[in-house]
């Protein structure tokens, strides 16, 4: 593009050419893994443990939730409105959607967000701290140091949110009500996570038309006492 511009070609070579990358690798953790995270950050008192419970009580996206203030929370009706995200780049913007949503507190997030609330400092307008690594855009290297040393699956800051989208379908909420949630426009982004949950593919290999020879049960046997045999 840039010899186009400068006149030293006069068409573009690459027009109309596309690169297919291959989609990366996109892991959740079941739910003994989450609730190892949960328990080693809170009992390490980790800086990001308040970040990590966020991610993986509301769906939210980093930028959402880095931006995210008390005021975006009524504790009356339960409910965090998402109006806004933001990056390193270009700061406070729009949500990725461009449209805004309402998250519903579950009674677990409501207890904690009460607690974070009162740990907070009466001049802080944000709900999660302000952790450097965060504003650096560094909060997957954090998270997958702490998941190798936990010993649970590497995964990215991503997979939480893939983690809590993937658990609600599992539970067998709506795609419509997960779509609301999380802030999906099309429903093909939803179904990709439809289809890691394994939803519509539980009980399949029921109907295999064959079984497995089952183990005959373990016969007591009575042991003879040849002491007590005749002799002869």
């Amino acid at each position: 593009m840039h010899a186009v511009h400068e006149g030293f070609l006069n068409m573009n070579p690459c027009a109309g050419l596309f690169v297919k990358v291959a989609p990366i690798e996109q892991k959740v953790l079941n739910k003994n893994e989450v609730e190892i995270l949960l328990r080693e950050g809170k009992d390490s008192n980790h800086p990001f443990y308040p970040v990590w419970v966020f991610s993986l009580e509301t769906g939210m996206r980093s930028g959402e939730m880095f931006c995210l203030l008390w005021t975006d929370i009524d504790f009356e009706s339960c409910l965090i409105f998402v109006d806004k995200s933001w990056n390193n780049k270009n700061g406070v913007k729009s949500t990725k959607s461009g449209k805004s949503r309402v998250i519903p507190i579950s009674d677990d997030l409501l207890l904690f967000l009460k607690e974070l609330k009162l740990q907070s400092t009466p001049d802080s307008a944000y709900v999660l701290p302000r952790l450097t690594e965060w504003a650096r855009g560094e909060q997957a290297r954090v998270l997958k140091a702490f998941c190798k040393s936990s010993g649970i699956t590497l995964v990215r800051f991503h997979d939480l949110r893939a983690t809590f989208i993937t658990n609600l379908l599992a539970q067998g909420v709506s795609l419509a009500r997960v779509m609301a949630v999380v802030g999906h426009t099309q429903i093909d982004t939803t179904n990709i996570y439809l289809r890691k949950a394994g939803i519509d593919l539980k009980g399949v290999t029921n109907e295999l038309g064959y079984s497995i020879p089952s183990y005959q049960k373990a016969q007591v046997l009575k042991l003879v006492d040849f002491r007590d045999a005749p002799h002869e």
